[in-house]
């Protein structure tokens, strides 16, 4: 296990394993100013920070969060940090966020900067390459105190391409969570807001570079929010979310979403994992060699939380809720993001908190989650 940070406020997004069995790491830092900046980690396989990391990203001084990260080529072509950046409104006290992107090369050196935005607040909060060139950016967009989905695709140098997805009447607190580049097109997951303020729900949104999205609704009983989704073979998607159970704990959901090229298909869910009295909440997840699923999330219960590792495997015709392991101590520690490593097992990143200090922390683990 690895820590790295100031003992601020230091938080982790994401985790990539780069070609040279290494791994990409960003997320947000905190100056002892109290100020906010992008940061990039790149470490050798084992952990150890680089030469020249980490790498600190802002525009002219003001705050700036990382929420996502695009590794091109492995990370031999570089890396573009995605998120906002807070921008001071005149004559007030307040401030908006603006998208923000910094792309740099293999070493980390900036390359280009870009913000976006309008009077209210956009925020990208994941990204992929574009399947022809450039990037495609998820997230929301405020507009009169509502979010809204927000689909936006960035040319090689960042100049901007058309919004992706007409507005919502009846969104409130809709946003796509996460995107992923799948042969000539792209899977987005959402959240999304019933009609009539019934609450929230998961929505899959499939879309070439035309950037006119077809949809389909993993509607259910409960509150449930989009986090990630997993291409699990031909036309076959896995997609995990949360939903607020009727004891109005969280608990994790997962679907089972199949295409036809452009058209979506059949969805349903495929295993709830929850456990009484407590907050399960997924962020991420991956297919391991050994066919089965990890999930990386947080266990939260009386007041503090842990990382949590769920294992999922398959059964001749449905998902079976597996193994569990637990990582924490005093304090609060959340799970931002999994990958598979070169060498076998898992690496998870977290961030580890004590009263009002927190660090990123990178695990690597063997096939069963053991350090």
């Amino acid at each position: 296990m690895k820590l790295y940070g100031n003992y601020l406020m230091d938080e982790a997004r994401d985790v990539e394993v780069l070609s040279d069995g290494g791994y990409a790491i960003c997320g947000t830092d905190s100056t002892a100013e109290g100020g906010k900046r992008m940061v990039l980690i790149l470490t050798d396989e084992y952990g150890n920070l680089r030469d020249g990391f980490p790498a600190y990203f802002t525009e002219d001084g003001l705050d700036a969060e990382a929420n996502s990260m695009v590794v091109i080529r492995g990370g031999q072509g570089g890396f573009l940090l995605c998120g906002f950046v807070e921008r001071p409104i005149e004559g007030t006290q307040a401030t908006q966020k603006d998208i923000f992107l910094v792309k740099t090369s293999s070493t980390g050196s900036e390359s280009w900067q870009q913000s976006y935005g309008s009077g209210e607040d956009e925020e990208v909060l994941h990204a992929t390459e574009r399947y022809s060139s450039g990037y495609m950016l998820a997230g929301y967009q405020v507009k009169n105190g509502k979010s809204d989905i927000m689909i936006m695709g960035v040319y090689e140098e960042g100049d901007s391409i058309e919004l992706g997805l007409p507005p919502s009447s009846f969104a409130k607190n809709s946003a796509a969570s996460y995107i992923i580049t799948s042969g000539e097109r792209y899977i987005c997951v959402c959240t999304y807001d019933k009609f009539f303020n019934a609450g929230t729900d998961m929505r899959i949104l499939v879309f070439d570079d035309d950037l006119a999205p077809l949809s389909e609704n993993l509607t259910g009983n409960f509150d449930e929010f989009g986090m990630c989704a997993l291409e699990d073979g031909p036309e076959s998607f896995l997609v995990l979310g949360n939903r607020i159970n009727t004891s109005g704990f969280s608990e994790m959901v997962v679907y089972l979403f199949e295409t036809n090229g452009l058209i979506p298909g059949n969805s349903f869910p495929v295993a709830t994992i929850s456990e009484a009295n407590t907050d399960l909440i997924g962020k991420r997840f991956v297919k391991t060699a050994d066919g089965r699923y990890a999930i990386i999330g947080t266990r939260k219960v009386a007041g503090s939380s842990e990382i949590i590792l769920q294992f999922l495997a398959p059964s001749e015709s449905d998902f079976e809720v597996a193994e569990r392991v637990l990582y924490g101590a005093t304090g609060i520690q959340t799970g931002a993001d999994i990958a598979l490593p070169s060498n076998e097992g898992l690496v998870l990143l977290g961030t580890n908190g004590y009263e009002e200090n927190s660090m990123i922390s990178l695990i690597k683990t063997n096939d069963a989650g053991g350090l």
